[in-house]
């Protein structure tokens, strides 16, 4: 099945979002790479840092800022979006959590289970 066909799952508003073993692994690999790129020459060097950092990975290179943000806590689309207002709109964060849910960087947190429900007394 292609992936034109395939239905996207649609999540709540309140779904929250975490970061997977694989989207930590990007993360070390990431704030590692912006440590060694503040020691470098510029702009340019940054750049080819975050592309080299990327391109193994299959994600783009602006995908590091957005696996950041999740690093710090399971946050929602809406609460990732006011963070990063500065830096991207709302839609561009909506389509980076569905780009990093399919390649496994991200995983939506599990909903709690409801409360049992209070015991009958019979008297």
């Amino acid at each position: 099945m292609s992936d034109e066909n395939a239905e996207k799952v649609r999540f709540g508003r309140a779904q929250k979002f975490r970061l997977s073993p694989k989207g930590n692994e990007a993360v070390s690999a990431y704030t590692l790479m912006v440590e060694k790129a503040r020691a470098g020459a510029g702009r340019a060097q940054f750049d080819a840092a975050r592309e080299a950092w990327s391109t193994p990975r299959g994600l783009t290179s602006e995908d590091g800022l957005f696996l950041v943000e999740f690093g710090m806590g399971e946050r929602t689309i809406s609460e990732a979006a006011r963070s990063l207002e500065d830096c991207a709109s709302s839609k561009e964060v909506k389509t980076a959590v569905d780009r990093l849910l399919g390649c496994g960087m991200l995983e939506p947190v599990p909903a709690p289970a409801p409360p049992p429900p209070p015991q009958r007394r019979y008297w």
